[in-house]
């Protein structure tokens, strides 16, 4: 007689958000303003962009659309902005203005060099202290030297400095400007270059409410524009929490985690804009099927099923699935059914067949999560680089963001330019950026319930060291993670000028910093995160 098989648990609570509560969403704001006087807005903050001549009050409004969320209404405008001020080369001894400057020229992929701010440093290269006199400016260096790359040792030393003088303001009581002691606390917390945009965009909307000499037109342009592109995401996670209820995936895999809501809010953190709804609710189909696969291997599957599985989900042919158990089968041919759907649909829109670039990153993805079940298996704790090696692609950004470079091609007018090896580079920077990040918030848990060890585990084998140390350490690979994913975001933009890939891949990573920065917010959100940031985005208006 068989023996029964021994399955293990991930013990994950049911999610908040089901589905009646989901349909049930309607937005909190009265609409007075419709829609008819919306470009009338957008006209007037035009006017506003177009008629600063001063490059400071320039950069200033262009800062304060992007971080307003609404940029992306005035992206030539700010196209030809960000060209000039490229352009105009002159020196200047003005820390606000050689930071501002700088950091919107990184920001938006210019070859920016550091060696604008010598100017500002001894003959021992260190920045001089009569600098830290001036908050606003300091803040702006801040904000710059987190967009450092590799070998960038000033940028090195203005974020030591920076941040030395600016957490010595937060215990002095003398600063007048509340608005700008906010921003420092905000800034000290997560650097502005790693936050999720449309969250930083709906904390920003209600600064820039108190800030003095702020934009009427355009404040009334964020708080319009932020409640109408919340309408649109609830209409749209309305119709893919139809689409999850309909699969039943959730309720025949009872072991993995149901988590639609928080699977949409990854699409949103990585592309929100409203013209890419196709591209967000592909991705959100793709994070749950991710979210069923995943657990299939790490808590529910026996190493025999997993092999089958993989080599089923490689030869990508449905005669196949009988050698699979009934659980197997069912996954394999949601993600069969689904994938095949999003090559139909860009084959009738765009013409293209891209099937193969979408089964060879699924293929991809369980060869990945084959070779850690086996390390679990036999109970091998690899090395850190071996661990690397393998993880990013098992963190499953590579079939996230190819899947998003061919979502984002409804959107765009052009033909798909099929090119997406060009950007495989900027794939992998973004996948170990979220995968540390994913380390450095769940491993505790993931090794409690019998994970296969993470980073962290690894290096506290491989060196001998305590969990503290391991963690400084990750924490150091994570700092270095994040300069490289920004050098390859420039390298891969010309002139300002990149895919809207470059921004999600960037997004990816700053979305795993979302999610990630109090534990585990998405196996564990009723625990280790607030249900305020995602009413915020999700529920409640402005």
């Amino acid at each position: 007689m068989s023996q029964p098989v021994q399955r293990r648990s991930g013990n994950y609570p049911p999610s908040r958000w089901t589905d009646d509560l989901i349909q049930s969403l309607k937005s909190t704001h009265e609409d007075d303003h419709g829609s008819e006087n919306i470009e009338e807005i957008k006209q007037n903050v035009r006017q506003v962009l177009e008629g600063r001549d001063e490059p400071v009050a320039q950069m200033e409004l262009v800062d304060d659309l992007q971080r307003l969320g609404v940029s992306y209404h005035f992206e030539k405008e700010i196209k030809l902005v960000m060209d000039c001020i490229f352009e105009d080369r002159k020196e200047c001894e003005d820390l606000y203005f050689v930071a501002l400057r700088f950091r919107l020229l990184r920001q938006h992929g210019y070859h920016a060099s550091p060696d604008v701010f010598q100017v500002f440093v001894d003959e021992r290269g260190r920045f001089r202290n009569v600098l830290a006199e001036d908050l606003k400016a300091l803040l702006n260096l801040y904000e710059a030297s987190h967009l450092r790359f590799e070998g960038e040792h000033i940028l090195k030393e203005a974020m030591d400095f920076t941040t030395h003088h600016l957490r010595e303001s937060t215990t002095k009581s003398n600063n007048s400007d509340c608005t700008l002691a906010i921003q420092i606390a905000h800034a000290l917390e997560i650097p502005l270059s790693r936050r999720m945009l449309r969250s930083e965009a709906r904390n920003y909307i209600d600064l820039y409410e108190r800030m003095p000499g702020h934009h009427s037109c355009l404040l009334k342009l964020a708080k319009l524009d932020f409640n109408n592109v919340q309408s649109l995401y609830q209409a749209e996670v309305k119709e893919m929490s139809r689409w999850w209820r309909e699969l039943q995936l959730a309720t025949n895999l009872k072991f993995a985690r149901d988590r639609l809501m928080d699977n949409y809010l990854w699409a949103v953190g990585v592309i929100f804009n409203p013209p890419f709804s196709v591209c967000r609710k592909g991705l959100t189909k793709v994070a749950c099927l991710i979210t069923a696969i995943d657990d299939v291997y790490d808590v529910y599957g026996t190493l025999d099923e997993l092999e089958l599985f993989s080599e089923v989900v490689e030869k990508w042919e449905i005669g196949y699935i009988d050698k699979l158990p009934q659980y197997m089968r069912l996954c394999f041919l949601a993600l069969y059914n689904t994938t095949n759907q999003f090559a139909y649909d860009f084959m009738r829109d765009k013409g293209r067949n891209i099937l193969g670039y979408l089964t060879r990153a699924w293929a991809e993805l369980c060869k990945a999560y084959l070779v850690e079940a086996k390390w679990f298996y036999n109970g091998y704790t690899p090395t850190v680089e071996e661990y690397l090696d393998n993880a990013w692609v098992s963190m499953s950004g590579p079939v996230f963001l190819i899947h998003a470079y061919f979502f984002m091609q409804h959107a765009i007018k052009e033909d798909a330019t099929m090119d997406i090896d060009h950007y495989i580079n900027l794939i992998k920077k973004s996948s170990i950026t979220v995968r540390l990040q994913n380390d450095l918030g769940t491993s505790k848990d993931e090794i409690e319930r019998g994970d296969v060890p993470k980073c962290i585990q690894c290096y506290m084998k491989e060196k001998s060291v305590s969990e503290e140390a391991a963690r400084q350490y990750v924490d150091g690979l994570l700092g270095n993670a994040w300069k490289e994913l920004h050098k390859e975001c420039t390298e891969a933009t010309s002139n300002g000028t990149s895919h809207p890939l470059v921004h999600c891949a960037l997004n990816l990573a700053r979305m795993a910093q979302f999610m990630y920065q109090h534990g585990d917010a998405y196996g564990f959100a009723e625990r280790d995160y607030p249900v305020e940031p995602i009413l915020k985005l999700m529920v409640e208006s402005v």
